[in-house]
């Protein structure tokens, strides 16, 4: 379904999130966790358009 380069992207995507999450938004920091999540979540969109296998079956 995707290529290196996508499964990469997915990656760093969902480490974003997932430290924008417990990171500064437990800490008490709310604006710096919400730009690591919206980062992380513009990753992981872009990880579906670029990283997408061309090969079709």
């Amino acid at each position: 379904m995707f290529n290196i380069f996508g499964k990469l992207m997915l990656g760093i995507g969902l480490i974003l999130i997932i430290f924008g999450y417990f990171g500064p938004v437990k800490s008490g920091d709310p604006i710096i966790g919400s730009i690591f999540i919206l980062v992380g979540l513009a990753i992981l969109a872009l990880a579906f358009v670029v990283g997408k296998d061309i090969r079709r079956y």
